[in-house]
Protein backbone atom coordinates (compact mmCIF):
# COMPACT_ATOMS: atom_id res chain seq x y z
CA UNK A 1 0.00 0.00 0.00
CA UNK A 2 0.99 3.65 -1.00
CA UNK A 3 2.00 6.17 1.69
CA UNK A 4 -0.52 7.94 -0.43
CA UNK A 5 -4.00 6.92 -1.60
CA UNK A 6 -6.04 8.14 -4.63
CA UNK A 7 -9.35 8.68 -4.71
CA UNK A 8 -12.02 9.59 -7.58
CA UNK A 9 -15.88 10.09 -8.28
CA UNK A 10 -18.14 7.90 -10.49
CA UNK A 11 -18.38 10.28 -12.75
CA UNK A 12 -14.78 9.76 -13.90
CA UNK A 13 -16.35 6.61 -15.54
CA UNK A 14 -13.15 4.31 -14.38
CA UNK A 15 -13.45 1.07 -15.37
CA UNK A 16 -13.45 -1.33 -12.10
CA UNK A 17 -10.52 -3.24 -13.28
CA UNK A 18 -8.43 -0.39 -13.53
CA UNK A 19 -9.20 1.31 -9.71
CA UNK A 20 -8.79 -2.15 -8.40
CA UNK A 21 -5.36 -2.79 -10.56
CA UNK A 22 -3.93 1.00 -8.88
CA UNK A 23 -6.22 0.57 -5.79
CA UNK A 24 -8.43 3.84 -6.40
CA UNK A 25 -11.19 4.44 -4.08
CA UNK A 26 -13.76 5.66 -6.09
CA UNK A 27 -16.89 7.61 -4.49
CA UNK A 28 -20.31 7.52 -6.12
CA UNK A 29 -22.11 10.01 -7.76
CA UNK A 30 -26.39 9.31 -6.73
CA UNK A 31 -29.07 8.66 -9.72
CA UNK A 32 -32.26 9.87 -9.00
CA UNK A 33 -35.50 8.11 -10.16
CA UNK A 34 -38.93 9.35 -9.32
CA UNK A 35 -38.27 9.74 -5.25
CA UNK A 36 -35.65 6.73 -5.30
CA UNK A 37 -32.50 7.21 -4.66
CA UNK A 38 -29.47 5.14 -5.97
CA UNK A 39 -25.62 5.30 -5.46
CA UNK A 40 -23.97 5.03 -9.57
CA UNK A 41 -22.39 1.44 -9.37
CA UNK A 42 -23.81 -1.89 -8.75
CA UNK A 43 -26.74 -0.02 -7.95
CA UNK A 44 -27.48 1.30 -11.29
CA UNK A 45 -26.04 0.69 -14.46
CA UNK A 46 -26.34 3.19 -17.71
CA UNK A 47 -28.24 0.99 -19.43
CA UNK A 48 -31.18 0.72 -16.52
CA UNK A 49 -30.86 4.56 -16.84
CA UNK A 50 -31.15 4.64 -20.73
CA UNK A 51 -34.62 2.44 -19.87
CA UNK A 52 -35.85 5.11 -17.15
CA UNK A 53 -35.39 7.97 -19.67
CA UNK A 54 -36.69 6.66 -22.87
CA UNK A 55 -39.97 5.40 -20.53
CA UNK A 56 -40.03 9.42 -19.15
CA UNK A 57 -39.42 8.85 -15.88
CA UNK A 58 -38.13 11.92 -13.49
CA UNK A 59 -34.51 10.92 -13.91
CA UNK A 60 -31.70 13.85 -11.75
CA UNK A 61 -28.36 13.35 -10.13
CA UNK A 62 -27.11 14.26 -7.38
CA UNK A 63 -23.63 14.91 -5.63
CA UNK A 64 -21.66 12.31 -3.16
CA UNK A 65 -22.40 13.31 0.71
CA UNK A 66 -19.88 14.74 2.42
CA UNK A 67 -20.39 11.49 4.68
CA UNK A 68 -19.38 9.38 2.06
CA UNK A 69 -15.74 11.28 1.29
CA UNK A 70 -15.08 10.90 5.39
CA UNK A 71 -15.94 7.14 5.09
CA UNK A 72 -13.62 6.85 1.63
CA UNK A 73 -11.01 8.93 3.85
CA UNK A 74 -11.20 6.43 6.82
CA UNK A 75 -10.81 3.36 4.42
CA UNK A 76 -8.01 5.11 3.22
CA UNK A 77 -6.51 5.50 5.90
CA UNK A 78 -7.12 1.85 7.36
CA UNK A 79 -5.38 0.80 4.27
CA UNK A 80 -2.25 2.17 5.98
CA UNK A 81 -2.53 5.89 3.81
CA UNK A 82 -0.74 8.65 5.79
CA UNK A 83 -2.54 10.93 3.06
CA UNK A 84 -5.11 10.77 0.21
CA UNK A 85 -5.50 12.90 -3.15
CA UNK A 86 -9.16 13.29 -4.31
CA UNK A 87 -9.27 13.63 -7.72
CA UNK A 88 -12.33 15.01 -8.82
CA UNK A 89 -15.07 16.10 -11.28
CA UNK A 90 -15.33 19.99 -12.13
CA UNK A 91 -16.35 21.64 -9.44
CA UNK A 92 -18.28 24.30 -12.14
CA UNK A 93 -20.23 21.15 -12.60
CA UNK A 94 -20.61 19.55 -9.43
CA UNK A 95 -21.37 20.13 -6.18
CA UNK A 96 -18.46 16.66 -5.75
CA UNK A 97 -15.31 19.07 -5.05
CA UNK A 98 -17.24 20.86 -2.28
CA UNK A 99 -17.86 18.02 -0.51
CA UNK A 100 -14.75 16.49 -0.65
CA UNK A 101 -13.19 19.97 0.81
CA UNK A 102 -15.76 19.84 3.80
CA UNK A 103 -15.04 16.28 4.70
CA UNK A 104 -11.27 16.96 4.01
CA UNK A 105 -11.43 19.64 7.14
CA UNK A 106 -11.89 16.81 9.37
CA UNK A 107 -10.11 13.38 7.46
CA UNK A 108 -8.21 11.66 10.14
CA UNK A 109 -5.56 12.22 7.55
CA UNK A 110 -4.52 15.15 5.32
CA UNK A 111 -6.33 15.27 1.92
CA UNK A 112 -5.61 17.07 -0.96
CA UNK A 113 -8.91 18.25 -3.53
CA UNK A 114 -7.68 18.21 -7.23
CA UNK A 115 -10.79 20.03 -8.95
CA UNK A 116 -9.56 18.46 -12.49
CA UNK A 117 -11.66 20.94 -14.53
CA UNK A 118 -13.09 17.87 -16.72
CA UNK A 119 -14.77 14.61 -16.31
CA UNK A 120 -15.30 11.43 -17.42
CA UNK A 121 -12.08 9.63 -18.08
CA UNK A 122 -9.98 12.78 -18.64
CA UNK A 123 -10.75 12.63 -14.76
CA UNK A 124 -9.74 8.88 -14.58
CA UNK A 125 -7.25 8.91 -16.45
CA UNK A 126 -5.73 11.53 -14.05
CA UNK A 127 -6.31 9.66 -11.08
CA UNK A 128 -4.69 6.36 -12.36
CA UNK A 129 -1.73 8.30 -13.47
CA UNK A 130 -1.70 10.11 -10.04
CA UNK A 131 -1.77 6.39 -8.42
CA UNK A 132 1.17 5.21 -10.27
CA UNK A 133 2.87 8.73 -9.44
CA UNK A 134 2.42 7.32 -5.76
CA UNK A 135 3.15 4.11 -5.81
CA UNK A 136 6.55 4.82 -6.69
CA UNK A 137 7.02 6.83 -3.16
CA UNK A 138 5.85 10.64 -4.29
CA UNK A 139 4.93 12.65 -2.09
CA UNK A 140 1.54 14.16 -1.67
CA UNK A 141 2.14 17.15 -3.31
CA UNK A 142 3.82 15.24 -6.17
CA UNK A 143 0.68 13.38 -6.64
CA UNK A 144 -1.57 15.84 -6.64
CA UNK A 145 0.67 17.65 -9.40
CA UNK A 146 0.60 14.64 -11.12
CA UNK A 147 -3.21 14.41 -11.28
CA UNK A 148 -3.56 18.13 -12.59
CA UNK A 149 -0.74 18.04 -15.21
CA UNK A 150 -2.83 14.63 -16.97
CA UNK A 151 -5.89 16.67 -16.75
CA UNK A 152 -4.74 19.67 -17.96
CA UNK A 153 -3.44 18.02 -20.73
CA UNK A 154 -6.87 16.04 -21.43
CA UNK A 155 -9.26 16.55 -24.60
CA UNK A 156 -12.66 15.54 -23.78
CA UNK A 157 -15.23 16.55 -25.91
CA UNK A 158 -18.47 14.31 -27.10
CA UNK A 159 -21.81 14.58 -29.36
CA UNK A 160 -24.98 13.01 -29.03
CA UNK A 161 -28.00 12.13 -30.43
CA UNK A 162 -30.86 14.06 -29.21
CA UNK A 163 -30.59 17.74 -27.65
CA UNK A 164 -33.48 16.85 -25.22
CA UNK A 165 -31.30 15.74 -22.11
CA UNK A 166 -28.89 18.26 -22.53
CA UNK A 167 -31.75 20.53 -22.23
CA UNK A 168 -33.21 19.03 -19.66
CA UNK A 169 -30.01 19.66 -17.50
CA UNK A 170 -29.52 23.07 -18.61
CA UNK A 171 -26.61 22.49 -20.77
CA UNK A 172 -28.36 24.13 -24.05
CA UNK A 173 -31.44 25.93 -23.97
CA UNK A 174 -34.90 25.12 -25.23
CA UNK A 175 -35.24 27.23 -27.80
CA UNK A 176 -31.43 25.58 -29.36
CA UNK A 177 -32.56 22.09 -28.43
CA UNK A 178 -36.01 23.06 -30.47
CA UNK A 179 -33.91 24.63 -33.20
CA UNK A 180 -31.04 22.28 -33.74
CA UNK A 181 -33.38 18.82 -33.33
CA UNK A 182 -35.92 20.25 -36.39
CA UNK A 183 -32.66 20.98 -38.59
CA UNK A 184 -30.70 17.72 -37.54
CA UNK A 185 -28.07 19.35 -35.95
CA UNK A 186 -25.52 17.95 -33.93
CA UNK A 187 -23.46 19.67 -31.64
CA UNK A 188 -19.57 18.69 -31.01
CA UNK A 189 -18.36 19.48 -27.49
CA UNK A 190 -15.75 19.96 -25.22
CA UNK A 191 -15.06 20.20 -21.59
CA UNK A 192 -13.06 23.88 -21.70
CA UNK A 193 -12.09 25.26 -18.22
CA UNK A 194 -14.61 23.18 -16.48
CA UNK A 195 -17.70 23.81 -18.67
CA UNK A 196 -19.32 22.42 -21.60
CA UNK A 197 -18.28 24.32 -24.50
CA UNK A 198 -19.90 23.73 -28.23
CA UNK A 199 -17.01 23.64 -30.77
CA UNK A 200 -19.47 22.58 -33.96
CA UNK A 201 -22.84 22.28 -35.33
CA UNK A 202 -23.30 19.79 -38.10
CA UNK A 203 -25.75 18.45 -40.11
CA UNK A 204 -26.64 14.33 -38.50
CA UNK A 205 -24.85 12.63 -35.80
CA UNK A 206 -22.63 10.28 -38.15
CA UNK A 207 -20.81 13.76 -39.06
CA UNK A 208 -20.70 15.01 -35.06
CA UNK A 209 -18.99 11.89 -34.37
CA UNK A 210 -16.76 11.75 -37.66
CA UNK A 211 -15.90 15.32 -36.37
CA UNK A 212 -15.48 14.17 -32.87
CA UNK A 213 -13.07 11.51 -33.84
CA UNK A 214 -10.99 13.76 -36.00
CA UNK A 215 -9.97 16.29 -33.09
CA UNK A 216 -9.17 13.07 -31.39
CA UNK A 217 -6.55 12.59 -34.41
CA UNK A 218 -5.39 16.43 -33.78
CA UNK A 219 -4.90 16.04 -30.74
CA UNK A 220 -3.03 12.66 -30.13
CA UNK A 221 -0.53 14.38 -32.67
CA UNK A 222 -0.11 17.32 -29.85
CA UNK A 223 0.95 14.34 -27.22
CA UNK A 224 4.39 12.79 -26.10
CA UNK A 225 2.78 9.60 -24.89
CA UNK A 226 -0.97 9.90 -25.87
CA UNK A 227 -3.68 7.65 -23.94
CA UNK A 228 -7.23 7.79 -25.21
CA UNK A 229 -10.78 6.34 -23.72
CA UNK A 230 -13.93 5.78 -25.91
CA UNK A 231 -17.43 5.84 -24.17
CA UNK A 232 -20.61 5.37 -25.47
CA UNK A 233 -24.30 5.14 -24.29
CA UNK A 234 -27.30 2.87 -26.46
CA UNK A 235 -25.89 0.69 -29.42
CA UNK A 236 -22.52 -0.46 -28.52
CA UNK A 237 -22.06 -1.10 -31.91
CA UNK A 238 -20.81 2.59 -32.54
CA UNK A 239 -18.79 2.68 -29.93
CA UNK A 240 -16.71 -0.40 -30.80
CA UNK A 241 -16.58 0.97 -34.14
CA UNK A 242 -15.10 4.31 -33.08
CA UNK A 243 -12.67 2.31 -30.69
CA UNK A 244 -11.78 0.43 -33.39
CA UNK A 245 -11.11 3.45 -35.67
CA UNK A 246 -9.01 5.34 -33.25
CA UNK A 247 -6.83 2.12 -32.67
CA UNK A 248 -6.25 1.18 -36.12
CA UNK A 249 -5.60 5.32 -36.68
CA UNK A 250 -3.11 5.51 -33.44
CA UNK A 251 -1.37 2.34 -32.67
CA UNK A 252 1.35 4.73 -30.76
CA UNK A 253 -1.80 4.76 -28.00
CA UNK A 254 0.08 3.85 -24.47
CA UNK A 255 -3.17 2.90 -23.76
CA UNK A 256 -7.11 2.42 -24.91
CA UNK A 257 -9.61 2.35 -22.52
CA UNK A 258 -13.10 0.95 -24.00
CA UNK A 259 -16.00 2.39 -21.08
CA UNK A 260 -19.45 3.05 -21.10
CA UNK A 261 -20.66 6.65 -20.50
CA UNK A 262 -21.38 6.66 -16.53
CA UNK A 263 -24.74 6.41 -15.33
CA UNK A 264 -24.60 9.83 -13.95
CA UNK A 265 -23.43 11.67 -16.53
CA UNK A 266 -25.83 9.19 -19.21
CA UNK A 267 -28.80 11.26 -17.07
CA UNK A 268 -27.24 14.55 -19.01
CA UNK A 269 -26.50 13.19 -22.34
CA UNK A 270 -28.88 10.77 -22.85
CA UNK A 271 -28.55 7.35 -25.99
CA UNK A 272 -26.92 7.79 -28.78
CA UNK A 273 -23.59 9.73 -26.90
CA UNK A 274 -20.59 9.52 -28.00
CA UNK A 275 -17.96 10.42 -26.25
CA UNK A 276 -13.54 10.68 -26.26
CA UNK A 277 -10.85 11.49 -24.09
CA UNK A 278 -7.28 12.00 -25.34
CA UNK A 279 -4.83 12.73 -22.70
CA UNK A 280 -1.14 12.40 -22.11
CA UNK A 281 -0.01 9.74 -19.75
CA UNK A 282 3.43 9.68 -18.42
CA UNK A 283 5.28 6.61 -19.14
CA UNK A 284 5.51 4.64 -16.07
CA UNK A 285 1.40 4.06 -16.45
CA UNK A 286 1.11 0.55 -17.80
Amino acid sequence: MSNVAVITDSAASLPPALAKKWGIIVVPLQVIVDDDVFPEGDAISPPEVLSHLLAGRLVSTSQPSVAAFTAAFERAAQTGAKAAVAVLISGEMSGTVNAARTAAQDSVIPVHVVDTHTLAMAAGFAAVAAAARAAKGADVDQVAQRARDVAASSLCVFTVDSLEFLKRGGRVGAASAAIGNALSLRPVMAIREGKVEVLERVRTTARARNAMLDMVDAHVGTLAHPAAAIMALGDEQFGSDAALLVESRHPELAMLVRTPVSAVLAVHTGPGTLAAVVVNLPDDVR
